[in-house]
């Protein structure tokens, strides 16, 4: 068996008394791309800083190839790269020196791959790195993070701050990459139309808990919009489970439902509308709806046991 590039078991975070993890589990084998997603707060950064030892949970465990996260040596660490929000490097270093010291500590520097990102970018080596804009900066971190040759790549929301041509060839860029070389990558970003061309597989956090982990394809086919029209007054009660929101319009009926299946699709035929139609749902409105409604009743059921 496969040992998971990622394992989290039971992780429980508390800060000052307040839960920001409950009893989180999730596991992502080597090769998968995923998403990792939750409104402001929700706790993706504390999840990616106990996974990199920077960190210690309440309870629970976590490990990055079988590793415990709190006990990874140097050579755990050379097998990960990460590329943080803000992009922390050393500011007062030159961007020469700054590369010199990562290669110094990776064993597997891939100086030819390094050099075309630098050539990519057309980062001024000569220049500090706090005299680079926060695009070069990204650049650079992504750059050095690539070149280490890392198994497990994790994006702590990368792109935040970045216009939008910057963004775009950051994004082309970690595509192709990913495509080429099958890294395992855990990614979180606010903005979802980048991980919904990148992630195989996503994780919503709310209130704590991953109410949803399922492959990206399988939560569009789980969770539906549907539109109903009735030749009278829409019925205001319906006796069906998983529906995330619902908007009522005098003859229209608007539901969001989670789960959905055909057994759902016939019971609200019962109710003979003249037409149901399906709303088109991006994995921006399927966020939005699911981080809306009361997260005690939200779940989304997943079809099969392989997590990618």
């Amino acid at each position: 068996m496969t040992e998971n590039a990622v394992q989290i078991d039971n992780l429980v975070k508390y800060f000052d008394g307040r839960c920001v993890l409950d009893g989180i589990d999730l596991q992502i084998p080597p090769g998968c791309i995923y998403g990792l997603l939750g409104r402001n707060g929700a706790g993706k950064t504390t999840i990616i800083r106990i996974l990199l030892g920077l960190d210690s949970p309440t309870r629970g465990q976590t490990a990055l190839f079988g590793c415990d996260s709190l006990q990874l040596s140097a050579h755990d660490r050379s097998r990960i790269g990460y590329v943080a929000e803000g992009h922390h490097l050393i500011q007062h270093y030159p961007v020469a020196k700054l590369i010199k010291l990562a290669q110094d500590l990776a064993p597997q520097w891939n100086r030819e791959l390094f050099d075309h990102l630098i050539n990519t970018f057309r980062l001024p080596l000569d220049r500090k790195v706090k005299k680079l804009s926060t695009g070069m900066r990204a650049q650079l971190n992504l750059a050095l993070a690539l070149a280490a040759n890392p198994e497990l790549l994790i994006l702590d929301d990368p792109t935040l701050g970045l216009d939008t041509i910057v963004r775009r060839q950051f994004l082309e860029l970690a595509i192709d990459l990913i495509q080429k070389q099958g890294r395992t990558i855990l990614f979180s970003s606010h903005i979802l139309s980048d991980v919904e061309r990148i992630a195989d597989r996503v994780g919503i956090l709310l209130a704590g808990k991953l109410v949803v982990d399922c492959p990206l394809d399988q939560l569009k086919n789980r969770v539906k919009k549907i539109r109903l029209i009735f030749d009278r007054s829409a019925p205001t009660e319906l006796h069906l489970t998983d529906i995330i929101s619902q908007q009522y319009d005098n003859r229209e009926l608007i539901l969001t439902i989670a789960n959905w299946n055909r057994q759902k699709q016939t019971y609200l035929q019962t109710y003979n509308p003249t037409s149901l139609t399906e709303i088109p749902l991006s994995l921006e409105d399927i966020f939005i709806e699911c981080t809306n409604p009361n997260p005690a009743t939200l779940t989304i059921e997943t079809q099969g046991d392989h997590p990618c």
